[in-house]
């Protein structure tokens, strides 16, 4: 009797190279290559200065290296990637990063689906330290066809959007998950968030008129670097520069609510109202209004705000958000709306709270109404 497993019949390889660049991530490069040789024909790694081993473990994984000056432009080092590649299709991951076993399966499958057609794909970028169980989730196109007319642009948080609208190349939404590992280390988020700050510093001092996400990035990397009050500063230049209901807008006007809480200005909070129902706000939006209105005594709309949570829709949003994380945080705050009047109900919060952070399953709307309010 033959036990051994099927073998699964795919089509062959669609010819795809992976394209990354790197700079001292000898403890992790060989976890992204691994990942990636089931799909990949070609591995090319731009490395930016390594003073560690990474050349020499991306050449045993079957990588090309190429050497590239590290000149603060993150799109500069990406395109010399793209320039080497011989593959039809591109798929980029940085060194930190890796595909599980199923989005592997998933991107051979997606593309031999796809055939010829010029097509590029939002992947979704997890930002996790317990293998993808919970992490926060931003979608970003890192799957594409290989052009000379498809070429990264922004120094830092380099995107190659603009130049697939130019070439009229549609770009379709999956749910394929990248796992990456990068910024759950403190230490090397500071490092990263210093760096970024450095870059969009001279980016914008040296353009004529910088784009209101030049502004939105800046507030980013002073927010990390616990600089709160200047964050809240470029949020708030990058909202007056946008209209009302533009995405980068009402992300923005997020960032500041998160702002405010942190300096404790929680009737500030209130004055931010998205041109959306309330029902369509970002999950951060309504945990961080339910929070205001109970620090400034008014738990009954604390909870109308915070129960909107569990009906909050689950597609990736700027600002990326983990929905495990975020919901866990409403149901905390309602445990302690709840302590005095429903301590039973608030125990058991706390409950699913630890549950859902130990399992990774976001807390649901059935979840919250099975709890025993009295």
């Amino acid at each position: 009797m033959d036990l051994k497993p099927p073998t699964m019949n795919y089509p062959p390889r669609h010819g795809v190279t992976l394209a990354l660049i790197a700079r001292d991530e000898a403890s992790v490069i060989a976890r992204c290559l691994e990942s990636a040789k089931s799909i990949a024909d070609e591995l090319i790694v731009v490395d930016t200065g390594s003073k560690d081993a990474t050349r020499e473990i991306a050449r045993n994984a079957g990588a090309s290296v190429i050497d590239f000056p590290w000149v603060d432009d993150f799109s500069a080092a990406r395109n010399a990637a793209l320039e080497a590649a011989t593959g039809r299709w591109i798929l980029v991951l940085d060194a930190d990063e890796y595909l599980p076993a199923s989005s592997a399966r998933a991107i051979r499958d997606l593309l031999a689906e796809t055939g010829d057609a010029p097509r590029a794909f939002h992947l979704l970028n997890k930002s996790s330290s317990d293998d993808g169980r919970t992490g926060v989730v931003g979608k970003i196109v890192r799957l594409f066809p290989n052009r000379p007319d498809v070429r990264y642009a922004w120094p830092v948080h380099e995107q190659v959007v603009t130049s697939l609208r130019r070439a009229n190349i549609p770009i379709h939404d999956t749910e394929i998950e990248i796992i990456h590992t990068g910024y759950t280390n403190a230490e090397v988020n500071l490092k990263k968030q210093t760096r970024n700050l450095r870059i969009l510093d001279s980016f914008i001092s040296s353009t004529a008129t910088p784009l209101p996400m030049a502004h939105f990035l800046r507030g980013g990397a002073l927010l990390d670097l616990g600089r709160t009050a200047e964050a809240l500063e470029c949020y708030t230049h990058c909202q007056s520069m946008l209209f009302s209901g533009e995405a980068l807008h009402e992300a923005a006007m997020v960032r500041r609510a998160t702002c405010l809480a942190d300096l404790h200005r929680f009737a500030d909070i209130l004055l931010l109202h998205p041109a959306s129902p309330q029902q369509q706000w970002h999950p951060e939006l309504l945990v961080l209004r339910g929070q205001a209105e109970l620090m400034l005594g008014d738990p009954k709309s604390a909870v109308t705000h915070l129960n909107l949570v569990f009906e909050s829709p689950d597609a990736p949003s700027i600002p990326a958000y983990d929905p495990v994380r975020v919901r866990a945080r409403a149901i905390l705050l309602l445990a302690e709306i709840f302590k005095q009047s429903a301590p039973s109900a608030s125990i058991a919060m706390l409950r699913l709270v630890k549950e859902s952070l130990t399992s990774g399953c976001k807390i649901t709307l059935p979840d919250v109404l099975a709890l025993p309010f009295p």
